[in-house]
């Protein structure tokens, strides 16, 4: 059999490196859904009834978590509901958040929309100009997107909050925090060390599925894509370790399935490391769960 096809005989779209197999369109669909559904049902992200926020920002990750979500949920009945945040970022989030739009409407599936600007007094952008020494653009967006997803998904009574992180993000992550000699943060990553009940449930259905798979994916399925990066992105510190990581995977396929297994499989020993003699603290300005007695979105949005 030549080795540009897929095992069924037809022409092979795709190659998975990390496996040494080629696959055909259907195979490929086929492997990619069934890949998402065991996640979810291995790690157990979700149960009957749920009432499921997806981080919604039109990028080809997210959409596709929402597509997937939406055919899942055929087979297991949970409410489904699409929480879109613009940052203000001009010439990108609104092309985005056209496309986010737009995929809700044709599944039918209802969209919240949160703004810096109404939530925080500023978009990014007028942060950034305001203040473009103090504060990092990606860590200031950062620190405010988690909390107006949290905050958002919680007024919409979610039981779970659904991100579109794929495996590159979660080996990305998992690298960042080990660089920065964070352990602690990897122990919370999938689930806070303390329960509260105005923490909403996070899960990532995407975390084993490879960032070019979903883009393959969207492509095949006919799912819109924004082919355009943040302005921003050159900023992070995760550009850097997303291009180590890239040049890994080049030279060494499967590094970053070997990452993301490797710390699933340390993940509860960390957590029970850093569950001993942790407390719960709440902001005193907002009364959102916090690792210090203000939080980063006050300390960043009214200080």
């Amino acid at each position: 059999m030549d080795r540009q096809t897929c095992f069924c005989g037809e022409d092979g779209i795709v190659f998975l490196h990390y496996a040494s197999k080629h696959l055909c369109e259907k195979h490929f669909i086929r492997m990619f859904d069934k890949r998402f559904r065991k996640t979810v049902g291995v790690h157990k992200m979700l149960r009957k009834n749920d009432r499921v926020v997806v981080g919604l920002s039109g990028g080809k990750d997210s959409t596709v978590l929402l597509h997937s979500l939406a055919q899942l949920k055929k087979d297991l009945p949970f409410e489904l509901i699409a929480l879109t945040i613009d940052e203000g970022i001009k010439g990108y989030r609104a092309r985005t958040l056209a496309i986010a739009k737009k995929e809700c409407e044709t599944l039918g599936i209802e969209q919240v929309i949160l703004g810096f600007k109404k939530e925080t007094g500023k978009s990014l952008d007028e942060a950034m100009a305001e203040e473009p020494s103090e504060k990092l653009p990606c860590t200031h967006c950062g620190v405010l997107r988690r909390y107006l997803l949290n905050k958002g998904a919680r007024e919409l009574k979610a039981t779970k909050l659904a991100l579109g992180h794929n495996l590159d993000d979660i080996a990305q992550t998992v690298f960042m925090n080990i660089m920065r000699n964070e352990p602690s943060r990897l122990a919370r990553m999938n689930d806070p060390i303390l329960k509260s009940a105005r923490f909403v449930p996070r899960i990532r259905p995407l975390m084993l599925t490879p960032e070019k798979e979903n883009a393959v994916y969207a492509m095949l399925k006919g799912i819109e894509i924004e082919h355009v990066e943040c302005p921003y992105a050159r900023f992070a510190f995760r550009s850097h370790v997303r291009r180590m990581l890239n040049e890994s995977e080049e030279r060494y396929p499967g590094t970053k399935f070997k990452v993301v297994n490797a710390f699933l499989e340390i993940e509860g020993a960390l957590r029970k490391k850093y569950s001993k003699g942790a407390k719960m603290i709440f902001c005193s300005s907002c009364g959102e769960p916090s690792s210090q007695k203000i939080c980063m979105y006050c300390k960043r949005v009214y200080s």
